[in-house]
C-alpha cells in the first residue's frame, strides 16, 4: 500500500492487482474496516509468491488465492490463541504452584527466599527486591495489608508474593536458584530428566502465552530451538514450528491433567476441521505451521 492511507474501495482493487481473487467486495471491505490492512497483511503474506521474503519488494499472489483463503488462517490464528489461555493458565498455574511449594518447604526458615541470596543469585535476589518487590508494595492491596498486619516483615512471604509474579519472573526465580538438584526436582516433577530441557519447554511455553495474551500472530510461531525430550517420547527433536511447540503443551498437560490433555487435542483437531477447509489454507498451516494432516471439512 506504500505509506499514503487508501479507501477500502483502493484496498481491496489493490489485492485484485497483486492477483487475489475477491468473490464478495463488500464483505472484504467490512473485514478491512474491522481487522485492518496492516493486520490482515501477516495472513495473506504466506499465500504471496515471495513468501517467506520479507525483503522482496514484489507482492503477487499464487494462482487462485481467495480473500477468503486468508480470512480462513485469520480465523484459525484468533480462535487459537483464545483456545490456548485455558491451557496454558493451567500449566503456568501448576509451575508456580509447585515451585513456591517445593522451595517454601526445602527452606522453611527463609519464607521470603525469592529475595535471599543463600537461595537465590545474589543478582537475582538484589533485582528482585528493587525491581520487583517495591512496586508490588506500593500498588497491591494485598501485599499492603500484609505488612499492615506483619509490620515488622521486609516482605511478605513467597505463597503471597509470588501469586502476583509474571510467568516469566518465575521462569527467572527458578533459572536463578543456587541448587541444581532443587531445579532439577522441580523439572522431574513434570516428567523432564534435563534441567536444561526443561528450560526450554519453558521459554515455549512463554513464548506462546506471550503471543496469546498480547493477541500477535500464533501460526507462524518459531519457537527457541527446542531440544530432543519427553515432548515427543524422546524419540526426535520437535518441529521448530507451531505443531512442535504445541507438543511441550501436550506433554505439561499430561502431566497435569489427561482430561485436559484429550479436551485440547479435541479442540484443536475442531479448529482444523472448522478454518482448515480450502486447499491454500490447508497448505499454509501445513507448510508454515507444520499441521500436516489438516482434516478436510465433510
Amino acid at each position: 500500500m506504500g505509506r499514503k492511507a487508501k479507501p477500502l474501495q483502493e484496498q481491496v482493487e489493490l489485492l485484485r492487482r497483486r492477483g487475489m481473487q475477491v468473490d464478495d467486495p463488500e464483505r472484504a471491505r467490512e473485514i478491512l474496516l474491522e481487522i485492518g490492512w496492516y493486520r490482515m497483511s501477516f495472513y495473506w503474506f504466506p499465500f504471496e509468491t515471495r513468501y517467506p521474503d520479507m525483503g522482496a519488494s514484489h507482492h503477487q499472489f499464487h494462482p487462485g488465492v481467495t480473500f477468503h483463503d486468508a480470512l480462513l488462517l485469520y480465523a484459525f490464528d484468533f480462535n487459537l490463541r483464545h483456545m490456548l489461555m485455558k491451557p496454558l493458565e493451567r500449566i503456568e498455574t501448576a509451575f508456580r504452584t509447585f515451585l513456591i511449594y517445593q522451595v517454601s518447604t526445602r527452606y522453611p526458615d527463609s519464607p521470603a527466599w525469592f529475595a535471599d541470596r543463600n537461595v537465590v543469585s545474589a543478582a537475582q535476589a538484589k533485582s528482585f527486591e528493587r525491581v520487583i518487590y517495591t512496586p508490588l508494595r506500593r500498588q497491591n492491596a494485598d501485599i499492603q495489608l500484609h505488612h499492615k498486619r506483619f509490620p515488622r516483615d521486609k516482605f511478605a512471604p513467597a505463597w503471597k508474593t509470588l501469586e502476583f509474579m509474571t510467568l516469566g519472573t518465575m521462569c527467572n526465580l527458578y533459572a536463578a536458584l543456587n541448587s541444581s538438584n532443587l531445579r532439577l526436582d522441580v523439572a522431574r516433577h513434570f516428567g523432564v530428566h534435563q534441567e536444561s530441557v526443561f528450560s526450554n519447554y519453558l521459554d515455549v511455553i512463554r513464548g506462546l502465552r506471550n503471543i496469546c495474551a498480547h493477541g500477535n500472530v500464533l501460526y507462524s510461531y518459531r519457537p527457541p530451538i527446542m531440544r530432543r525430550g519427553p515432548a515427543l517420547g524422546g524419540t526426535q527433536v520437535p518441529a521448530q514450528n507451531l505443531r512442535g511447540a504445541l507438543s511441550v503443551v501436550e506433554h505439561f498437560l499430561k502431566i497435569i491433567s489427561s482430561r485436559l490433555l484429550d479436551e485440547f487435542r479435541r479442540d484443536l483437531q475442531g479448529l482444523l476441521d472448522e478454518f482448515g477447509v480450502s486447499g491454500p489454507t490447508r497448505h499454509v498451516l501445513a507448510r508454515v505451521a507444520g499441521f500436516k494432516a489438516c482434516a478436510v471439512k465433510k
